[in-house]
C-alpha cells in the first residue's frame, strides 16, 4: 500500500515547483519533505523526481501523480458527500489551455460554474503539445488541445473551432507588401508567433504557398495581448483569431492580408477517462458552453 503522506509531498513538489515551496504547503520542512520523497522511491524502488530546477517528474513518477491526482478527487467527493469540507469548501482543479483560448472563450464559458459550484481553477497555458502533456503527466486533470488523438485512459470530445485570419496593419502593408503578398515577401517581411511552439503562421502560409516552407524572420510574443498589439503596431504579420481580428478591422487598425489564409482549427476537450463527479460536471459545462460561444464546427 502507498503511504499518502509521502505521495502528497511528492505531488507538492511538482506543483509547487519546487521543494521550498512544497514545505511551505505542506508545513514541514524542507529536508522533511526530501526525506518523505527519498522514502517513497525508496519503498517503490524507482526515481520518481528528476532534481532540476524547476523538478520534473520521471516517467515512473508521471505515472503515480496521475493516480494520485485521480484519487485524491475522489477522496474531495467523498468527503463532501459526509458533510466534511476543505480548503474553506472550494475544490480544487488543474487544467491546461492555450492562449487564445484563454483570451477567447474559456473564462466566459465557465465564469458561472466556478462560481456556483466554488472551484479554484489553476489554469496551464502552453500549445497543444505540451497540453497534453501536462495531461499525460499528471499535472491538469483534462487540457484543451487541436490535436485528434487517440490516448489510452483518456476520453476527448470536440469542442468546436476558432477561425483565424492572416493580418497585417495597413502601414505594414504599404511597407512590406506595396507589390503584392507573394512567397518572395511573405519571406522577406517579418511575422509574429507566440513562442518557437508556434505552428499556425507557418501553417497559414503552407496552405497559400505549399513547399518549401515560407520561413519570414520572427518575433516572439508570448503574450496574447501584446501579440495582437505587435500586428496592430506593425511590428510584423500573423494569424488572429477572428472574433478578436473583425473589430480591428472594422476600426482600420489591421486588414486581412488574403482569405485564402484562412484557418479553421479544431478544438477537443480531453479529460481523465476515470473522471471524478467534479470533472465530469467541469467537462459538460466547458463543452457545452464552448460549443455555444464558438459555434457551428468549420473546416478541419
Amino acid at each position: 500500500m502507498l503511504d499518502y503522506k509521502l505521495v502528497e509531498a511528492f505531488a507538492a513538489v511538482l506543483e509547487e515547483r519546487g521543494f521550498a515551496r512544497a514545505a511551505e504547503r505542506l508545513f514541514i520542512t524542507q529536508s522533511a519533505v526530501s526525506q518523505r520523497i527519498k522514502q517513497l522511491e525508496d519503498e517503490i524502488g524507482r526515481a520518481l523526481i528528476v532534481r532540476e530546477t524547476p523538478p520534473r517528474a520521471t516517467p515512473a513518477g508521471e505515472r503515480l501523480l496521475r493516480h494520485y491526482r485521480q484519487v485524491a478527487g475522489l477522496e474531495e467527493e467523498t468527503i463532501g458527500d459526509l458533510g466534511i469540507h476543505k480548503r474553506g469548501g472550494f475544490r480544487h482543479l488543474p487544467i491546461a489551455v492555450n492562449a487564445d483560448c484563454l483570451s477567447v472563450w474559456l473564462l466566459d464559458a465557465i465564469a458561472p460554474f466556478l462560481r456556483e459550484a466554488s472551484i479554484t481553477l489553476e489554469i496551464h497555458v502552453g500549445d497543444q503539445d505540451s497540453n497534453l502533456r501536462f495531461l499525460q503527466s499528471g499535472m491538469v486533470a483534462g487540457c484543451v488541445s487541436s490535436q485528434r488523438m487517440a490516448m489510452q485512459g483518456f476520453t476527448s470530445t470536440r469542442i468546436g473551432s476558432v477561425r483565424y485570419l492572416l493580418c497585417a496593419s495597413p502601414a505594414f502593408m504599404k511597407t512590406w507588401f506595396k507589390d503584392g503578398f507573394n512567397r518572395e515577401s511573405a519571406s522577406r517581411a517579418p511575422v509574429i508567433h507566440f513562442s518557437r511552439d508556434d505552428q499556425i503562421q507557418y501553417r497559414s502560409l503552407m496552405k497559400l504557398f505549399g513547399r518549401p516552407q515560407v520561413l519570414p524572420p520572427a518575433h516572439y510574443i508570448p503574450s496574447a495581448e501584446k501579440f495582437n498589439e505587435g500586428v496592430y503596431l506593425g511590428l510584423g504579420y500573423a494569424t488572429i483569431p477572428e472574433v478578436q481580428a473583425l473589430p480591428a478591422i472594422r476600426k482600420g487598425r489591421i486588414v486581412e492580408i488574403d482569405p485564402k489564409g484562412r484557418l479553421d482549427t479544431a478544438l477537443y476537450w480531453y479529460r481523465w477517462s476515470r473522471s471524478s463527479d467534479l470533472l465530469q460536471e467541469f467537462s459538460k459545462v466547458l463543452i457545452t458552453k464552448g460549443k455555444n460561444l464558438l459555434g457551428p464546427p468549420r473546416g478541419d
